[in-house]
């Protein structure tokens, strides 16, 4: 069992033939894909995951990675904190056929003979658990209201004007 200090790399299969559990916490300013949030990257990333086999033999990673973002605010670009939490529950698999041949109920995770990077599966995990579209749930910012009226222009020239002019001249 690992806790506290985090493998950056480690043997998924060994792991899952071992039945270890990886527990510990990470940095978002230690996961690549997670960078841009720059608001976000001393928040704790927390991860409780186990290697293991189910009754069918499969080799899999169960857990939970969690972590608060701070997002912008899609209405008004405001800054928004999202807790981010991500169920894993992944196969290990080692080529598209098996993946293929995986239950329905199974989301395959590709891995080959290397190491595994830890922080690839937690990146991943996390980006399908963020919100599609962060909002604030009442915007803390005024927001101008449409009236329903079309905006008026001043001096808005008719972009046909010019074509009838044209035809005028043609007569």
């Amino acid at each position: 069992m690992f806790s506290g200090q985090l493998p950056q790399f480690l043997d998924p299969r060994k792991y899952a033939d071992q039945g270890r559990v990886v527990e510990g916490q990470l940095t978002v300013r230690d996961l690549p894909r997670l960078q841009e949030y720059k608001d976000s990257l001393d928040q704790p990333v927390v991860i409780s995951l186990v290697f293991g086999r189910d009754e069918e033999g499969h080799r899999r990673i169960e857990g939970e990675v969690s972590t608060t973002l701070v997002l912008p605010c899609q209405r008004c670009l405001e800054p928004v904190t999202y807790d981010v939490r991500a169920t894993i529950d992944v196969a290990l698999v080692w080529n598209e056929d098996q993946a293929k041949a995986l239950p329905e109920r199974l989301d395959p995770w590709l891995i080959d003979d290397e190491p595994m990077v830890l922080t690839d599966l937690l990146e991943e995990e996390l980006l399908l658990a963020m919100p599609l579209v962060a909002l604030h749930d009442p915007c803390p910012t005024a927001l101008p209201h449409d009236s329903g009226e079309p905006e008026k222009q001043e001096n808005a020239d008719n972009p046909f004007a010019v074509l009838a002019q044209l035809k005028g001249q043609g007569k």
